[in-house]
């Protein structure tokens, strides 16, 4: 059973690796492309990929388009998208980033009452610390940084990271009753993509795309949007949303790391204590627990 537990874990923590990855790569392509732009074709790189994988494995079952809690959560996936890029342009990323990942404290609670998942002692402690490692990596120390973006910004991609708290629930609940996780990513990442389409028309204001932005969107579309979704599902299939949403803030340090890599943005030690933190929160919650693993799944 630890191996089980073990297995679901080393999915999440990829995922997180390669969405780490992302922060590099979209921000590349954002200074290449229109935001809305970028996000609608990196999500329809994904959502080909996908689908193209389910019909060469014949998995491909339009039954599941039936379902409203598919249309439900691809719908919240894509507003919550389009809040964060529309917030970001009225604050700071600072803000965006501790705003958003504080939606492991909602996860939390809506997985105690909508999935009866327990909220364990050693859970409640990873949390905390969790959350600590991620303010001192978003304010690099210096809580008054919180103040620093608009109200209206703030609020935004506040709500983004709420969205994605019942984004991440109701997912959960989804794959619970669902036995075939490529077939449910491959759903919910095509549905996103088309209630992105109509959303990417009203805001999208150039549509030039050129070389870097083109490969950008391409490596976003195919690895951190076709390929971490579904190690992301395959992870929160066996695993509780709460733990997936503490795991889930690894994608923070793999962040700072390829930044530093890649862009040459040295972190700090107070980015680097962060880092620890989210580790040491991760350990917290991973070791000694006895919690109910994971249903076995058709990956």
């Amino acid at each position: 059973m630890k191996s089980e537990k073990a297995k679901y874990e080393g999915f999440l923590i990829a995922s997180s690796f390669i969405w780490g990855t992302s922060f590099v790569s979209a921000k590349i392509g954002v200074e290449h492309l229109d935001p809305f732009l970028f996000s609608v074709l990196r999500f329809l790189l994904g959502s080909l990929v996908l689908v193209l994988a389910l019909v060469v494995l014949r998995r491909f079952d339009a039954r599941i388009f039936r379902d409203k809690m598919i249309w439900g959560v691809a719908g919240i996936n894509a507003v919550a998208l389009e809040l964060q890029h529309l917030g970001m342009t009225m604050t700071t990323a600072t803000n965006a980033v501790l705003l958003i990942d504080i939606n492991v404290v909602f996860v939390a609670i809506l997985a105690a009452f909508v999935l009866a998942e327990k909220i364990t002692r050693k859970i409640v402690l990873g949390l905390v610390i969790g959350l600590v490692g991620v303010a001192v990596i978003a304010t690099n120390g210096d809580l008054s940084s919180i103040y620093t973006g608009s109200f209206l910004g703030n609020a935004t991609v506040f709500l983004a990271g709420l969205l994605w708290a019942f984004y991440i629930v109701y997912q959960k609940k989804l794959l619970v009753r669902e036995s075939d996780v490529l077939l449910v990513t491959g759903a919910v990442i095509l549905l996103t993509t088309i209630i992105l389409l109509p959303l990417t028309f009203i805001f999208t204001q150039s549509y030039a795309i050129d070389g870097e932005g083109a490969m950008s969107a391409i490596y976003t579309g195919l690895f951190c949007t076709g390929l971490a979704f579904l190690l992301y599902n395959i992870g929160l299939k066996g695993m509780g949303a709460t733990i997936t949403s503490i795991i889930l803030l690894l994608e923070i340090v793999f962040a700072m790391i390829f930044a530093f890599l890649v862009l040459g943005e040295a972190p700090t030690a107070i980015t680097a204590i962060g880092g620890a933190l989210i580790v040491l929160s991760i350990v917290t919650i991973s070791f000694g627990r006895n919690g109910r693993e994971g249903e076995r799944e058709r990956i």
